[in-house]
């Protein structure tokens, strides 16, 4: 089993790597099966996020040690994913998160993942990030700063910045979270194909469902 580049210095940093070293990959989980485990969704509504505005400067903690900060997006277009170990949503759409950052990061894409839910300790963050085998970055965001920042309320919640770092997309991946096939309106990839284009996004704010992010 081979532990992403990733998060192996961060995770050797953190003591973490042993109690990875048995951890193994889950298995797919049945979308019908997600969508039952609906018992605190949160409707993220539009209008709260600084759309046309450049992103506020920020620094956070990764599980890789390095961090990140407005200048690590400098010159890429930047994706924000609000983030926990536990939410169905973001298991959902994570396959297509994946397959959006292969696809457009010739582009310039670049995802980062963001937990900030209370009490989710880095060690769960580590797990999930390894079992999901995910390849994006992990935002440690403990303090919510982030969050704040964002004014975020849901995981799988996305934000999209362009080579400038100014907010041009807010709200869902797509209007069918848990049915990949009934996908008719790809809100989060045709933000990311107008910014590709240096075209203005056509729905900068949709709508996010997901699981609400209690504030400390």
């Amino acid at each position: 089993m081979k532990i992403s580049s990733l998060a192996l210095g961060g995770l050797l940093a953190l003591g973490m790597a042993p109690a990875l070293a048995n951890h193994p990959f889950a298995p797919p989980v049945p979308y019908s099966k997600l969508k039952a485990q609906t018992n605190r969704f949160a409707h993220a509504k539009s209008g709260v996020a600084a759309i046309g505005k450049p992103m506020p400067r920020f620094a956070a903690p990764t599980l890789s040690g390095k961090g990140l900060t407005n200048a690590s997006f400098r010159g890429k277009m930047g994706l924000f994913v609000l983030a926990d170990t536990q939410c169905p949503c973001v298991k959902a759409v994570q396959s297509r998160l994946v397959n959006l950052s292969k696809k457009y990061r010739a582009k310039g894409l670049k995802v980062a993942y963001v937990f900030s839910m209370p009490k989710e300790k880095p060690i769960q963050i580590a797990r999930y990030m390894h079992a999901q085998r995910l390849p994006f970055p992990a935002i440690i965001d403990r303090d919510q700063r982030l969050l704040k920042m964002l004014n975020g309320q849901c995981s799988s919640e996305v934000y999209l910045t362009d080579k400038k770092g100014v907010l041009r997309y807010h709200g869902r991946v797509d209007d069918s979270i848990f049915d990949p096939k009934g996908v008719k309106s790809r809100d989060l990839e045709n933000a990311i194909v107008a910014l590709a284009q240096n075209k203005r996004v056509a729905r900068p704010e949709v709508p996010a469902l997901g699981c609400a992010i209690p504030r400390l």
